[in-house]
């Protein structure tokens, strides 16, 4: 039976704060709760975005045999905090806070879904008189999540690789890549950084008007789409289940839930470096978040 819920919203500022300083998770090891609690990315945890998750939340609970209830949190540093308090048992991360939750919550990384058409795209409004990125110079810029791959951290390499002082934007977070998007067709910010998904989404459904917004530029394709993570204390035949119906899987519908991946492949033979070199750009040093 799948369920859905929604944990009391965390900030992603309070959250890393708490992951850096709590000590170790309470978790019992070996432990198979009575239902897995699935954790939502954040700012897509809305009735639709449910809907698709459904058959992945359904795909986990027949090969665990356990009761799946997807979970709404408030951003990816929220749902590190979650997992940490055992509040949430499992969750679907973008690659970059999944490496962020591994470090400071000890999570499990079960499987890493590649191949997907996803990439981070920078978008301005036609207002703004933004045609190329080194037109930005203290332009609002609404980015997604502090934890957000294609909504933050990839756009901010983007920009930075670009020339573009960082510190001379006037930056915010939408909390979703269709705020984000929305904040740029309505004037609120000058440009966003969103998941180019996002953009064939809203553009064909009506939501996004093309003469209000424009592509300035796209990262490249980002090689890791979608990870799974189990929280510490999960009992190994729970991480094993998990893993044996995605890594190597064919299954149209596993592929598909996965974010429209070709392959789904065991973490520890994905390509992270990628993300690795835009943590050393940006400034942020895993080695030190522990």
């Amino acid at each position: 039976m799948i369920r859905s819920r929604k944990i009391a919203g965390v900030t992603a500022g309070a959250a890393f704060a708490a992951a850096l300083l709590a000590g170790c998770s309470a978790a019992a090891a070996n432990e198979t709760p009575e239902v897995l609690k699935l954790g939502v990315p954040p700012g897509e945890a809305d009735a639709e975005y449910l809907d698709m998750l459904e058959p992945l939340a359904g795909i986990i609970e027949e090969a665990t045999g356990i009761p799946v209830e997807l979970t709404e949190t408030g951003d990816y540093l929220g749902i590190v905090e979650a997992m940490r308090s055992d509040l949430i048992d499992m969750a679907i991360f973008s690659p970059f806070p999944a490496v962020l939750a591994q470090k400071v919550a000890d999570v499990e990384l079960i499987a890493a879904a590649t191949g997907a058409p996803y990439s981070s795209l920078i978008i301005c409004s036609t207002a703004s008189g933004v045609e190329e990125l080194s037109d930005i110079d203290d332009e609002t810029v609404a980015f997604v999540d502090p934890g957000s791959t294609s909504g933050n951290f990839i756009p901010k390499l983007v920009l930075k690789e670009a020339g573009v002082d960082l510190d001379s934007l006037n930056e915010t977070y939408a909390g979703g890549h269709d705020t984000a998007a929305i904040a740029v067709m309505q004037g609120s910010a000058d440009c966003a950084g969103v998941a180019s998904q996002l953009w064939d989404y809203m553009v064909e459904a009506g939501a996004l008007d093309e003469s209000l917004v424009t592509k300035v530029a796209e990262s490249d394709p980002i090689p890791i789409s979608t990870v799974v993570v189990g929280r510490e204390g999960l009992s190994e035949e729970i991480y094993q289940q998990v893993s044996a119906v995605f890594v190597g899987s064919s299954d149209p519908e596993v592929l598909q839930v996965m974010g429209g991946a070709t392959e789904v492949i065991d973490p520890a033979d994905a390509d992270w470096t990628i993300f690795e070199d835009a943590a050393k750009e940006l400034g942020v040093n895993l080695e030190d978040v522990e």
